[in-house]
């Protein structure tokens, strides 16, 4: 199974592993984006230091565009599982979630999974995009979620 791929529009978006200062900046996308994303909650509910208790003991990724934290990528390896993908909303549509979501499946391969908000729907809309496939869930503190996956098998794998 080849690595390859064609290159994608944004070749000038960087994903690296997290670094020490790049906390605030995560944190401030984190709550940013899911004021933007779950808009039938109250805003308050989430802060910019829930970042850093939801990340504890994972592997955090960074997509960096023009040298500025774009959005980040949280992974529970072990699992498969993908925790948290947030994009800045400034920077929707131009392929940041995208680019975490490969990044992703190359870390994780040969499959991958993730928890959406059903209410999410630009989220779920985005993921079937990219040739996940939306399943069962269940409920949290926010509301109804479906697990959506990802499965290798007879893929070309993205490039990290």
């Amino acid at each position: 199974m080849s690595e390859h791929r064609k290159p994608s529009p944004r070749d000038d978006l960087l994903v690296r592993p997290y670094r020490d200062g790049d906390g605030p900046d995560c944190a401030r996308i984190y709550a940013l984006a899911r004021r933007s994303a779950f808009t039938w909650c109250d805003p308050a509910l989430f802060q910019p230091e829930d970042f850093y208790k939801d990340s504890v003991d994972e592997s955090i990724h960074v997509a960096e565009l023009d040298g500025r934290i774009a959005g980040f990528l949280s992974l529970w390896t072990a699992g498969h599982f993908v925790h948290m993908l947030f994009v800045d909303p400034a920077l929707y549509r131009r392929g940041v979630g995208s680019r975490l979501l490969d990044h992703a499946a190359v870390l994780l391969a040969p499959w991958a999974w993730l928890k959406c908000q059903q209410q999410n729907t630009r989220a779920l809309a985005f993921y079937q995009s990219c040739g996940w496939v939306v399943g069962s869930g269940g409920d949290n503190e926010i509301g109804p979620w479906v697990a959506v996956s990802w499965n290798a098998q007879g893929r070309v794998l993205p490039r990290a």
